[in-house]
């Protein structure tokens, strides 16, 4: 196996200070990939049993809360079979650190459904990774301030308890609900006339047109103003972010 870099410290990629490996080889070949050069299996240098110590090194530091895995794709094979060496000695020796796993594959149909029953080298890798962030970088679903990964559909899991229970268990980045929410919500007048709500003025882009009878809305209003309110019937009105 080849890896493309050591990164120390790394405050990026998982919680806490880490060590994170980024190995070479990925047959994805994501659209706008950051890392391409890894794509190659021959990037960079070969992973060592020198390379090892200087990882276990760098972990030993006390404020050194884990190793992040990424690439590349750690979980191709050939990569699976070059990181398992390290990470059987980091739990032996560093058992309270802890291992955060980025991969391509889909955690739940690639990973449970098809590698672990049939690969005993991806049972053993996966027994001593804590997190995966599974799923390829989608361009379409990118937003630069997302916690730990690229893109919207990438999915945060833990490894253990999935394994315990033998299907995924999904944790929250922490992130989700300024994602989740982003697109305003839409009143109907009709809707609106039986809330509370204060009518504000919106951008027109968010503006539905509406028909009502102002007659029926406004039956206790002056003449004058049911006469003003008659000549604008085909109001558009639009509520965003009203709970």
């Amino acid at each position: 196996m080849n890896y493309a870099d050591i990164k120390f410290p790394d405050i990026q990629d998982g919680e806490g200070i880490r060590v994170a490996l980024y190995v070479s080889g990925c047959h994805f070949h994501c659209k706008e990939c950051h890392n391409k050069e890894a794509w190659d299996f021959n990037f960079g240098k070969k992973f060592t049993e020198d390379t090892i110590e200087e990882i276990l090194n760098l972990l030993r530091k006390p404020y050194v809360q884990g190793l992040s895995l990424l690439g590349g794709e750690p979980l191709e094979p050939a990569n699976q079979e070059g990181i398992l060496p390290l990470l059987k000695r980091m739990k032996e020796e560093l058992p309270e650190k802890d291992v955060w796993c980025w991969t391509g594959y889909s955690f739940d149909t690639d990973i449970l459904a098809k590698m672990y029953p049939q690969n005993e080298v991806t049972q053993q890798l996966l027994s001593y990774i804590d997190i995966m962030v599974d799923g390829q970088f989608e361009i379409e679903n990118k937003l630069t301030d997302l916690a730990f990964r690229g893109s919207t559909n990438q999915r945060k899991i833990d490894v253990k308890k999935s394994l315990e229970k033998q299907e995924m268990v999904r944790l929250q980045f922490g992130d989700e609900q300024k994602y989740e929410a982003r697109k305003p919500k839409i009143m109907y007048f009709e809707t609106f006339k039986k809330s509370d709500k204060v009518l504000t003025k919106q951008n027109k882009n968010n503006t539905i047109p509406v028909k009502f009878n102002p007659i029926d809305i406004f039956d206790e209003k002056s003449e004058e103003q049911k006469q003003i309110i008659e000549q604008n019937v085909k109001e558009t009105i639009a509520a965003k972010n009203i709970d």
